[in-house]
């Protein structure tokens, strides 16, 4: 059975969260509030990621500190090498290999994405993608019309996202998808589960999870269990 696999970026493809901590204290800085470490990012993570950066100061922002935050915060990542996640590009090799579609949704600047995959030499694995072109939110709106866009052959398969954050996996709820999150990416473990998240440590396992979740759902109830060892049935059909 071909599915669709909608990957993240930012944590979950790209192995960026140091790069991301480092430009929110940039951010911060300038905002003249005090810096945090990874386990606060960790555990206050959140979207809107205006909303993120109201937790952090323990204040809002105004709307003229939220447009200088936002271009300080993107100029920070421009001097950064992207780096993808170990093993990725091999795990999107694998996923081709296998007949399955991907697609690349973020709610990264697209300007970066795009810039960012082509630097990488990833973009040929992709049939689209989509990052952030308008105001700052939340991930189900975007994947809904990311999945709307895909060339009309794919759009029947059944669709697995792959992301890092409770947002993508309430995301992947809201348009009837299965999300499968990485635990190394920038929300906590704790948090991904306590949510009630399928939850892996590596993007093969995700893959590999999401598959067999896919399947199940296609598989009626009396449906009769297939035999692992095909032997077996040969054996007593010559009985």
């Amino acid at each position: 059975m071909p599915i669709h696999i909608v990957w993240d970026w930012n944590g979950t493809l790209k192995d960026d969260r140091a790069d991301l901590l480092d430009a929110v204290n940039h951010t911060l800085e300038r905002l003249q509030a005090a810096p945090i470490d990874l386990a606060t990012y960790q555990a206050q993570h959140v979207l809107p990621i205006r909303r993120f950066y109201t937790r952090l100061v323990n204040r809002p922002l105004t709307d003229s500190e939220w447009a200088q935050a936002q271009v300080d915060f993107a100029n920070f990542l421009r001097s950064r090498p992207p780096r993808l996640r170990t093993g990725a590009e091999q795990v999107l090799a694998r996923v081709r290999c296998l007949g399955h579609s991907q697609s690349l949704l973020s709610l990264y600047p697209e300007d970066l994405l795009r810039g960012e995959v082509q630097r990488l030499g990833i973009a040929g694995f992709f049939d689209q993608i989509d990052g952030r072109r308008g105001s700052d939110g939340t991930k189900a709106n975007v994947l809904a019309d990311h999945l709307k866009t895909l060339p009309s052959h794919l759009r029947p398969h059944p669709v697995l996202l792959i992301g890092d954050t409770v947002d993508d996996g309430r995301a992947a709820q809201a348009v009837g998808a299965q999300a499968v999150l990485h635990s190394g990416g920038l929300e906590a473990a704790g948090r991904l589960h306590a949510a009630g998240l399928p939850v892996t440590e590596t993007l093969d396992a995700a893959v590999d999870d999401g598959i067999r979740r896919l399947a199940a759902r296609t598989v009626p109830a009396s449906a009769t269990p297939i035999s692992p060892h095909p032997s077996a049935h040969r054996a007593r059909r010559h009985r």
